[in-house]
């Protein structure tokens, strides 16, 4: 588990006292999955699986160290159907001991968790803390009803409420620590974690930008002003908190040599700019909205072909590349240049000497939040 947990991109574990792998070891995730799932079947393929159907399968796959999808699209999509986005899901277990580790939780800490899913990470905490002292919040009633059912079953009786957990959960503040097992969106932690968190305290929480899949995660440390400074600790996968996803950007109409386009060209190595998470996290926040996609070679299409898209503005920008050398034509439409905001970006990352994830900090206050590597001095970055 740890060597997969440090392999997926983030630092071995370091801090996690024993007490903790023993919550893990005495939690059994199959006792929180639902008898119906989805799981990835190493292609990035969603597969269906039943314990009533496929009792051995839906067994290995609660025992194994993988993510586990419960929903897709808000609960739209009916198992065994597959939606379009995967909106809830139960992290692999390495998943839990790196936000374990990352949260530094001390006995008698106070913890609150945002995104409960099947209960399972709360159940683990409680195991650790005590019931008493764990509260968890979802803004799902259907998942926050069945975990419910589920830790109380167990014997978790901690505070399991049905809310927006972008509102923290002020009955209960102030919390030690603050735990979100959904991303949120850079520069948008909410305010609300931070001020129902005691100086002192901590907020771990998955970040990503636009063209990141997947986001850093970043610890927070509250201070006595009521200001929460963060760190990125290295690369998570872990769904966006719903007031925070982003619309999928659409091609519809778009034709990808389409003869109103602004036509340019790069000789830039172009799998640089999406290749390498250090640059793509650093691309995104400078770039804000800009998703990208790449399309590989087909038998009508010999090249690949990597798309920039803000769905925000309509903006969209090409280039295809595998099959020659020299420069690469770039096609770009719509009121943002977005190759060109890229290739700045990129530039300047490694201008900077390519910094990895380490390097940047994050900063949270009532007037404003922050994103910039740690030796500069103006906002830049």
């Amino acid at each position: 588990m740890v060597a997969d947990h440090a392999t997926a991109g983030l630092a071995p574990v370091s801090h996690l006292p024993s007490r903790w792998w023993d919550a893990v070891d005495s939690v059994g995730r199959d006792r929180f999955l639902p008898a119906h799932v989805w799981v990835d079947n190493g292609r990035g393929e969603p597969v269906p699986v039943s314990r009533y159907t496929e009792p051995h399968r839906w067994a290995e796959v609660a025992d194994a160290d993988v993510t586990v999808l419960l929903q897709f699209d808000d609960g739209a999509v009916r198992w065994p159907e597959i939606g379009r986005e995967r909106t809830a899901t139960s992290p692999a277990p390495s998943v839990v001991v790196a936000l374990l580790d990352a949260l530094r939780v001390e006995e008698g800490h106070r913890v609150l968790e945002i995104g409960t899913g099947t209960g399972y990470t709360a159940a683990v905490l409680a195991h650790g803390l005590g019931p008493s002292r764990v509260t968890t919040v979802e803004i799902d009633h259907f998942l926050a009803a069945t975990a419910r059912g589920a830790l109380a079953s167990h014997g978790y009786l901690v505070t399991v409420a049905a809310a927006d957990g972008t509102a923290g959960h002020p009955p209960r503040a102030p919390y030690d620590r603050v735990l979100s097992s959904a991303a949120v969106a850079v520069g948008a932690l909410p305010f609300a974690w931070v001020t129902q968190t005691r100086p002192g305290g901590r907020i771990v929480a998955p970040v990503r930008t636009s063209f990141t899949d997947g986001a850093a995660l970043v610890a927070f440390a509250v201070d006595e002003g009521g200001r929460a400074t963060g760190r990125a600790l290295g690369r998570i996968v872990l769904p966006p908190l719903r007031q925070h996803r982003e619309p999928l950007a659409d091609l519809g109409d778009v034709v990808p040599d389409d003869p109103d386009a602004v036509v340019s060209h790069t000789t830039l190595k172009l799998w640089r700019v999406a290749k390498r998470f250090d640059a793509r996290w650093a691309i995104g926040v400078q770039v804000p909205g800009c998703q990208w996609r790449h399309e590989p070679p087909d038998a009508e299409h010999p090249e690949h072909l990597l798309w920039l898209l803000d769905p925000g503005s309509r903006s969209w920008a090409n280039v295809r590349y595998g099959t020659t050398r020299g420069p690469h034509v770039v096609r770009q439409c719509g009121p943002r240049r977005l190759w060109d905001e890229v290739v700045t970006a990129y530039r300047w990352w490694k201008a900077q000497g390519k910094p990895g994830l380490h390097r940047w900090v994050l900063s949270v206050t009532p007037t404003g939040q922050q994103v910039r590597l740690e030796d500069e001095t103006s906002e830049e970055g």
